[in-house]
């Protein structure tokens, strides 16, 4: 019984050293994710879409030039009679999903998951997209965001569907074939591409 007893104990205490030896480091402090869990689930309101498409581009800040009715292209509406208010060719990456793709993504946007344990950052380096098309291949809604930074922006038709961890969306874009991530080491690098090709803004 004794035995038992040590050999149940020892391996609680392997897996929590394990556990702890897994908590992620930035720089030396461990990085604590937001929590998914689900808190609400919602109805999608764009019906009338018939496909999704997943763009990915380097850090749309840097090269992004276009004002869009006066605003600064950090600030502007992206998407105004039906396309895109930023220069199209600069899209590294196109995945449109197929019906059960479409079925994973909308679940996860479709629930609001994110108990935030951290905050958006002042930052906002966008660089992955969800294009919502109709029948006649015009953009009827959108949503970009910001992995590193937490911080997203949408079309007013999903206004208040950024209720997801980031995260977890960067994990399904993954899956769906999308490889463009740019971590903070790489940073440099993409910038470096970006000015060697004359697409920087400043």
């Amino acid at each position: 019984m004794k035995r038992i007893f040590f050999l149940i104990t020892a391996l609680i205490l392997v897996s929590c050293k394990k556990e702890k030896a897994e908590t992620p480091m930035e720089k030396g402090v461990p990085v604590i994710r937001s929590i998914s869990k689900v808190i609400k689930k919602r109805d999608f309101p764009l019906k009338n879409f018939s496909k999704i498409e997943l763009v990915s581009y380097y850090n749309r800040i840097y090269w992004d030039t276009i004002k869009h009715k006066g605003e600064q292209p950090s600030r502007k509406v992206l998407v105004d009679n039906y396309k895109l208010t930023f220069d199209s060719t600069m899209i590294q990456e196109r995945v449109t999903l197929n019906k059960i793709q479409e079925k994973e993504l909308l679940n996860v946007m479709v629930c609001d998951t994110c108990i935030p344990e951290e905050i958006s950052s002042a930052c906002y380096n966008p660089r992955h997209m969800i294009l919502f098309r109709d029948d006649k291949n015009r953009i009827i809604g959108y949503n970009e965001f910001c992995i590193s930074c937490n911080g997203a922006r949408s079309s007013p038709n999903l206004d208040g569907f950024q209720k997801y961890c980031l995260y977890d969306m960067g994990d399904l874009f993954r899956k769906f074939g999308i490889k463009l991530f740019v971590d903070d080491d790489d940073e440099q690098k993409e910038y470096e591409i970006l000015r060697k090709k004359g697409y920087l803004n400043y």
